[in-house]
């Protein structure tokens, strides 16, 4: 993996103290468990470009909002979380939207990305499907 995510950046986009160490295994277990994962999805031309330093940090900033996002929706499913209270005219409120609007920041970042956006990969199929033969591959009739 040419990109890295770390706890550190996930904290920054959580906004979570980086002197907080009460997340720090849930979010590594986070990150080696979805990166891999997020990293299939996209197409090895992009993620091989390494000497792209731009379309590399636009990547990793998608792969870092679906991670957030994930821990976002994970945190808000802890008991207590989500509670709202307020003392006077001061309303703390935990902000229920956040990881939705991160997972959808993230998905749009990465979307031009993605094997499925290949030229011409969804506009094919497999004209044989004899396991033995090599695939011969003709357009869709759709």
């Amino acid at each position: 993996m040419a990109i890295t995510i770390t706890r550190a950046d996930v904290k920054r986009k959580c906004m979570i103290s980086t002197d907080d160490n009460s997340y720090n295994a849930a979010i590594d277990d986070l990150i080696s468990e979805m990166q891999p994962a997020i990293e299939c999805f996209i197409a090895e031309e992009y993620l091989e470009d390494t000497s792209n330093m731009r379309l590399q940090a636009a990547l990793k900033l998608g792969i870092l909002e679906l991670i957030s996002a994930e821990f976002l929706e994970q945190m808000a499913r802890e008991e207590g979380c989500a509670d709202d209270f307020s003392i006077g005219s001061l309303n703390i409120a935990f902000r229920k939207d956040y990881g939705v609007q991160l997972r959808a920041s993230g998905e749009a970042r990465l979307q031009p990305y993605l094997k499925a956006q290949l030229p011409f990969m969804s506009d094919s199929a497999p004209k044989s499907s004899n396991a033995e033969a090599e695939p011969i591959f003709c357009e869709a009739q759709w």
